[in-house]
């Protein structure tokens, strides 16, 4: 296609499965567009924006706060409901109390220290347990009923399997708001930024404080208890959402859940073909990368990418995700990484060590690769065209005849690592005094068909 759309208002637009490949979009305001199953191979989207409208931006805004409400209530509630068991008038409503507060503590500790997916584990442990323990009174209670006991001694024990359910409710409300609260936090955050956090946290403390208020009116103790259970839960959600929002792992599960809601209606990239299309420093806050074919695609300076849906790529590796964005990567490490498809084209690789790495396929055009260590370095069908090679040890790289190696630009090259006994080994051209010529690095090993350069 040849259309342009440099600095184009292209907000909800939909190119669903439309050929744009080569398109020029630097500058156009894609929130909200549908580019799923598009081909965009070679199209540039430098310096755009994309995400949510504006329109679903505030509605997703407003049903965050709802859940916030909602979810303080809950927990309130639940903590309410703890609170007059605690100061029941009889021994088994202190200790199911007493079990309720035990069950949300380790919740609330194993949250913080392993995540919600291992709290969970634990939780799914006490319900099977509640529920082992209503079943058994229930049966005594039918046992009773068949037998000679009195009516007033069955509804006793009828009582006591309603206060045991009492207690699993408040237990689930509390952690269900606490939960909810929290990936309320982590969506305000996708969403519209730090501001939003604080905005719904204000709500969830609102609510929380209001019912718990109401407690103290009814009893001092009870709402005292709710009033110490609704603290822990604002703290938390709120510790726990921030968490989640800049990628914990160990609260990996509420990221997920927030930034597919925040992208659904985001900028969609899904099942589209990116490869070798440039987002360098556009904000990608809020788009959908699923199943989108990212192979060399240029992500310099990108902002918001944490924001993205990105699951299932190389992006979802933080490390890489650094390299692809920054490019200035002199002296770093790499050895055994996976790079496959990853684009680094002018990116600064002084000294960087690739010893069994994979290159494969990958953009190195016009980087600086001088003094590099490529041993026994995958770079099939890897794009060297115009990059920096001067001092690079090349001992045991495995290069293939779709590797190009056109204009590379050297001076000399090492066939061999350093070592103490031989500091300079297998210099090439081996005259210390001389140094290719411009083109002749490119003729000297470029394979006629797949050559493995072994100097061992």
């Amino acid at each position: 296609m040849t259309e342009n759309y440099r600095r184009a208002k292209l907000r909800g637009k939909s190119f669903r499965g439309c050929n744009l490949s080569g398109v020029d979009f630097t500058g156009a305001d894609i929130r909200g567009a549908d580019f799923s199953g598009a081909n965009l191979t070679g199209a540039d989207f430098s310096q755009t924006n994309t995400g949510l409208q504006r329109r679903w931006a505030i509605l997703l805004m407003i049903l965050t706060l709802i859940l916030a409400s909602l979810s303080g209530l809950l927990a309130a509630v639940g903590g309410s409901l703890v609170g007059v068991l605690l100061l029941g008038n009889n021994r088994e409503n202190l200790y199911v109390g007493i079990v309720c507060v035990a069950v949300i503590t380790v919740f609330f500790l194993i949250t913080v220290r392993r995540g919600i997916a291992a709290a969970f584990g634990f939780l799914a442990f006490f319900v099977t347990c509640a529920g082992i323990a209503a079943v058994g009174w229930a049966g005594v209670v039918a046992v009773t009923w068949a037998g000679e006991a009195t009516t007033t001694g069955a509804m006793e024990i009828a009582a006591n399997v309603a206060v045991i359910v009492s207690g699993v409710v408040a237990v689930l409300g509390i952690i269900a708001g606490t939960v909810a609260a929290a990936g309320t936090v982590t969506l305000a955050g996708a969403i519209a930024g730090m501001f939003a956090v604080t905005l719904t946290v204000a709500v969830t403390a609102l609510i929380c404080g209001a019912v718990s208020v109401a407690a103290l009116q009814v009893n001092i103790l009870t709402g005292g208890v709710a009033i110490a259970i609704a603290v822990c839960v604002v703290l938390l959600s709120a510790y726990i959402g921030c968490l989640a929002l800049f990628e914990d792992t160990k609260q990996s599960i509420v990221r997920k859940a927030a930034i597919s809601l925040a992208t659904r209606y985001g900028t969609n990239f899904q099942n589209s073909n990116l490869t070798d299309a440039k987002f360098s420093k556009s904000s990608i806050k809020n788009a959908n990368f699923t199943q989108a074919n990212l192979t060399r695609t240029c992500w310099f300076q990108v902002k918001n990418i944490h924001l993205a849906q990105i699951s299932n790529s190389y992006l979802n590796n933080p490390t890489i995700r650094q390299i692809v964005t920054t490019k200035n990567l002199q002296n770093r490490n790499f050895d055994y990484a996976d790079l496959q498809g990853i684009n680094l084209q002018g990116a600064i690789l002084k000294d960087a060590s690739f010893v069994g790495a994979k290159l494969n396929g990958s953009n190195l055009r016009e980087a600086d690769l001088s003094r590099a260590t490529l041993v026994k370095t995958e770079v099939a069908q890897t794009d060297f065209r115009g990059a920096l090679l001067t001092g690079a040890y090349i001992q045991d790289w495995q290069i293939t005849p779709e590797t190009r190696l056109e204009d590379v630009k050297c001076e000399y090259i090492f066939m061999r690592i350093p070592s103490k006994e031989n500091p300079n080994p297998c210099r090439l051209p081996a005259n210390w005094g001389e140094t290719f010529k411009p083109g002749e690095f490119s003729k000297l090993f470029r394979p006629v068909t797949k050559v493995i350069i072994n100097n061992s």
